[in-house]
Order: structure tokens, then C-alpha cells, then sequence
């Protein structure tokens, strides 16, 4: 398991996953974005959503996984 996104001195995962960070190593890895495959977000409602799943791509409906990254908490609270 590796983390390719370079984290900050102070970042934490779920900041870097919330502001959509993507570090000096974007070029050759992706940005958080592009390698977050599943992530648990409360919703303003009270809701738990669980996104991701197994597949890599879905045609089914909206890719909540992307649109949650780099919300910056508007959305939802990432919480996994």
C-alpha cells in the first residue's frame, strides 16, 4: 500500500482528501483525487454515505468519490 500524494508538514489525510490536495509528486502519481477509491462522508442531513466501491469505473450514476474530494466540506464531513 503505498500513498503517493506528498503530504504537507501538518496535513492530515482526510484535510488532504477534503481540500483536494495534490503535493509535489501530482505529475507522476495523480492528484487525491485520482487516487481515492472509496471514502465515508456525514452528510448535513445526519446521513452516513459510503461511495467507491470495487469497480474502478461505474457508469451508474454520479461518481460521489470525486465530487466529495475537494468539497472542501461543503458537500459532507469525510470521516473514513
Amino acid at each position: 500500500l503505498t500513498f503517493p500524494v506528498d503530504p504537507g508538514a501538518d496535513a492530515s489525510i482526510g484535510g488532504m482528501c477534503a481540500t483536494g490536495a495534490s503535493g509535489t509528486s501530482t505529475v507522476k502519481y495523480g492528484t487525491m483525487r485520482e487516487n481515492t477509491l472509496g471514502l465515508r462522508a456525514v452528510l448535513a442531513t445526519g446521513e452516513i454515505v459510503d461511495t467507491g466501491g470495487r469497480a474502478r469505473k461505474s457508469s451508474a450514476g454520479y461518481d460521489l468519490t470525486r465530487l466529495l474530494v475537494g468539497s472542501e466540506g461543503t458537500l459532507g464531513v469525510i470521516t473514513e
